[in-house]
């Protein structure tokens, strides 16, 4: 069962435990039923993170998570290419989650590398 239809990658992860690493993600553009991607790691920009917590009284609408999006790409139920890659097109809509996940724990977010990201692995 596919949920969420039409969602950008990142804000459909952020609110999932772990901040939707292992989740199982498709685009609703593809017709095949077996064909997703596996999350493994997501990267949330600092800034678009706590602009988006910000309440906005000028009445524009609310920004978008930044970042960024790694995984495995299945297709017809077979890895295809390497695996952990950064995952084309997370900043555009029709993103879907085929399985819900059970799981609602969610750690905090650390910092690594550099200060304008957080890094969920």
């Amino acid at each position: 069962m596919r949920v969420n239809n039409g969602a950008k990658l990142l804000d459909l992860l952020f609110p999932l435990g772990n901040y939707g690493v292992g989740a199982r993600v498709t685009r609703s553009t593809w017709n095949t039923p077996d064909c997703y991607w596996i999350v493994t790691k997501v990267k949330y920009n600092k800034r678009g993170w706590e602009a988006r917590t910000q309440k906005k009284d000028d009445g524009s609408p609310p920004r978008h998570h930044l970042g960024k999006a790694w995984g495995s790409l299945y297709w017809r139920n077979e890895l295809k290419g390497k695996p952990d890659r950064r995952i084309p097109g997370h900043a555009k809509g029709r993103w879907e989650l085929v399985d819900p996940p059970k799981s609602q724990d969610r750690p905090h977010l650390t910092k690594r590398l550099h200060k304008k990201y957080y890094l969920m692995v």
